[in-house]
């Protein structure tokens, strides 16, 4: 069965919630849908009663499609840069323009590290800029062109979209692909070896440094998910009991029955009201390199 449809909630813990909301709305163009404080009822789905009452804020981008960012007022908490840590390390999101956007970067509480420069040397390849949001956050903005995927992701509908791709770290390629094959039903490709500057320079490795990565595909032509293996200097992510995982804590996927799943949750499932849950199950997983996946019920 394949357990993960598509990415929803992309989950950051952030130490200045103004200052995000501010920012993904001045820069990014995104819509503030809700903000407001915790509930038990969720964060017992979650297992992190010591977050309950924590202001959050949900977002979403001018195209009006339904694949939110989340961001928890956490305070400062060991997130991962540098050097990374395993788990969910960098969101990527559409956007029509990556130059004109990396213009606009400029000077603000959003640091560009990287690009815009295209991803590898063919016609329509997809564009990148590679930044840093307000609280450390990796954020990679692309650009894909009709006919320019390997995996035939469709582009941008508004100057700066939705997410469409989530990367997770981990000492070991294989234990990934065997947990998403395996576990959640996806059909992950054969590795490849890249070699990535930007990660190396995170990872505090050499800049040549070969990085072992497969994509596996969620839904046709909307979204995807990368597997890297990190270096052996690389480490797990500091999380304290009760609490959320620091940075990039979580990635919401929408899922078939809950009751089918194949892997522990780390608390029952239960019904949760408010967007985007809209009264659905939500339970969570927890991956082979600590990361979270929050699994929400949604039928055929």
């Amino acid at each position: 069965m394949k357990t993960l449809r598509d990415i929803q909630i992309v989950t950051h813990c952030v130490s200045d919630l103004e200052l995000e909301i501010s920012t993904w709305s001045g820069l990014l163009d995104y819509r503030l849908c809700e903000r407001g404080t915790l509930s038990e009822e969720l964060c017992a789905v979650w297992g992190t009663a010591a977050e309950a009452g924590r202001d959050y804020a949900l977002m979403a981008p001018a195209s009006g499609a339904p694949v939110y960012m989340r961001f928890v007022a956490t305070g400062e908490r060991p997130g991962y840069w540098p050097p990374v840590t395993w788990g969910w390390n960098a969101t990527e999101i559409l956007v029509t323009d990556p130059d004109a956007l990396a213009e606009r970067l400029e000077g603000s509480a959003i640091r560009r590290f990287g690009g815009p420069a295209d991803l590898y040397a063919q016609p329509k390849a997809p564009r990148a800029v590679q930044s840093l949001g307000p609280s450390g956050a990796m954020l990679y903005f692309t650009r894909i062109l009709p006919g320019g995927s390997r995996y035939g992701l469709h582009g941008a509908k508004s100057f700066v979209d939705r997410v469409f791709n989530v990367v997770l770290g981990g000492p070991s390629l294989e234990e990934l692909r065997v947990f998403y094959a395996e576990q959640m039903g996806l059909r992950v490709g054969e590795p490849l070896q890249f070699t990535m500057t930007l990660a190396a320079q995170a990872c505090e490795a050499p800049p040549d440094t070969l990085f072992p990565i497969c994509v596996a595909p969620l839904r046709a032509r909307h979204s995807i998910l990368e597997l890297d293996e990190y270096p052996e200097n690389s480490s797990p992510r500091p999380r304290a009991a009760q609490q959320l995982p620091g940075g990039m804590s979580m990635v919401s996927f929408r899922t078939g029955a809950l009751d089918n799943v194949a892997v522990p949750l780390r608390a029952p499932a239960a019904a949760i009201a408010g967007l985007p849950y809209d009264g659905r199950r939500v339970a969570v997983a927890e991956g082979p390199a600590g990361e979270w996946l929050e699994l929400i019920e949604t039928p055929d």
